[in-house]
Order: C-alpha cells, then sequence, then structure tokens
C-alpha cells in the first residue's frame, strides 16, 4: 500500500490521495510515565474527535511483546487532516509530552479501508543503514560542538574523569537538545506542514 508521506504542493493533494486518509502513530513512552501519557491519550483523541472531517480516533495499547502505543485516526481527506496537522490545538497538546516520548514514528495511509489495518502497515520508514546514517548525523554536530568548546578545557584533567564529562555532555544534548528538534522534524515531515499556505 503507498505511503503518504512528506511536502506536497496543495492543488496535488486530492489527487495524490483521494477520499479517507489513515494516520498511524506508534510511540514508546519513558518508563513509569504510561500512566501519564494515557492520560494525554485521551485528552488528544478527544481534541482528534471534536476535529471537523475526523470519522473516527483510537488508542492501541502495547501487546506482550511491544512497548509501543499506537494512535490510530481517520480524516474524510487529506485537507482535513492538513487543517488538523496545523491547528494550535494539536501543537499545544504534543508539547504536554514531549519530554517522556523516547520514540516515535507516523505512517500516512490512503485508502477508506486502511483504517483497521493501519497498525500492521506502520513500519519504519528507514533501513538499518540509512538510521544509522542519520543518527550519526545528529550525533556529529554534537561531538564536534564539545571538541571545539569543551574538550580545551578539560585537556589536562587524566582519561576517566575527562570521558565521563565527554559522556555526560553528549548524553545531555542529545536528550534535552537534538532529541526535541528530531521529533519536531519528524512530526513537520507527516504531512505538508513545512508548506506555507498563503
Amino acid at each position: 500500500m503507498p505511503e503518504l508521506t512528506g511536502n506536497f504542493d496543495t492543488g496535488k493533494l486530492p489527487r495524490i490521495a483521494q477520499g479517507s486518509v489513515t494516520v498511524t502513530i506508534a510511540r514508546t513512552v519513558e518508563p513509569g510515565h504510561d500512566a501519564r501519557f494515557l492520560a494525554w491519550s485521551d485528552e488528544m483523541l478527544t481534541a482528534v474527535q471534536s476535529a471537523d472531517g475526523c470519522l473516527g480516533a483510537m488508542t492501541l495499547r502495547p501487546g506482550t511483546d511491544s512497548d509501543e502505543y499506537h494512535m490510530v485516526f481517520r480524516f474524510v481527506d487529506v485537507m482535513h487532516l492538513r487543517r488538523w496537522e496545523r491547528s494550535s490545538k494539536r501543537e499545544e497538546l504534543l508539547g504536554l509530552v514531549d519530554d517522556i516520548i523516547r520514540s516515535e514514528r507516523i505512517t500516512v495511509t490512503p485508502g477508506t479501508d486502511q483504517f483497521f489495518n493501519a497498525q500492521s502497515e506502520a513500519q519504519p520508514h528507514k533501513s538499518r543503514t540509512r538510521k544509522f546514517l542519520a543518527d550519526t548525523a545528529w550525533v556529529y554536530p554534537v561531538a564536534l560542538g564539545f571538541t571545539v568548546i569543551v574538550a580545551p578545557y578539560i585537556g589536562n584533567l587524566d582519561l576517566l574523569p575527562r570521558v565521563l564529562i565527554s559522556t555526560l555532555f553528549v548524553g545531555a544534548t542529545s536528550k534535552y537538545a537534538t532529541e526535541p528538534v528530531r521529533r519536531w522534524w519528524r512530526r513537520r515531515k507527516m504531512l505538508p506542514q513545512g508548506v506555507v499556505l498563503r
């Protein structure tokens, strides 16, 4: 089944995906925050279901061999989905759980009969090699920044303290700076949010 992801010209959207559109979002949550995430999911579902053009929404809890929550919702067409994706309510709700989301992958599937099997269609968009290269591209600027900014000040320390400081720097930067930007970038690529309508 074809996937509809990325930036598209507004005029071409109805031709790319005529009819309803199903969105599946698979998320993993930081340990110990499941109750908070489920409460947030209920609030998000209420907001999605009240959006113009929404045909239904549900949250599926993790199975015995998975730690992923799946949120599935469907809109009558891609233009109604686009309006929801750009709504201030959606942005407000997403900001409430940024700190507890460990990973997120999104699949957008055109077609009316994909609503109930969209969960099985939600596969990573990148091969392992591409994912490794993408991860490296995000880590490289952090490592470069550490080498230029911090390393000159700790060069005289023993090996173990230097390794500890570099590990803390890279880890903290990845969690609190790089990862939020990556989540924002993935959401912007979900459907044509990067295109400004005039």
